[in-house]
């Protein structure tokens, strides 16, 4: 999580597996933070947990999403976006 002045600004979920792979979920900001200053708390976030998953010893971070805002933020930060969206597939069992 990402605090300013005590104030929550960003947060997300990493997901470690038994693979060298991590995931990077659940990126959720404060709808009642209006600063300037969200996108480089969103970087600050995406970076913070690049840096721990490497001092972890794993070599891929990767996450879903189809937020256009994060989607950019990731490019801007060396991230590879598939040009072809996902779907998500659910069944209620």
């Amino acid at each position: 999580m990402v605090e300013k002045d005590g104030q929550p600004i960003v947060s997300g979920f990493l997901y470690f597996t038994n693979s060298q792979g991590v995931l990077l979920e659940w990126i959720v900001s404060n709808p009642e933070y209006k600063d300037d200053d969200r996108k480089e708390a969103v970087e600050l976030l995406i970076t913070t947990a690049e840096e721990f998953v490497r001092q972890s010893g794993k070599s891929y971070i990767f996450s879903i999403g189809r937020n256009a805002s994060l989607i950019e933020t990731h490019k801007k930060l060396g991230y590879s976006v598939d040009p072809k969206p996902s779907h998500e597939i659910i069944k209620k069992i």
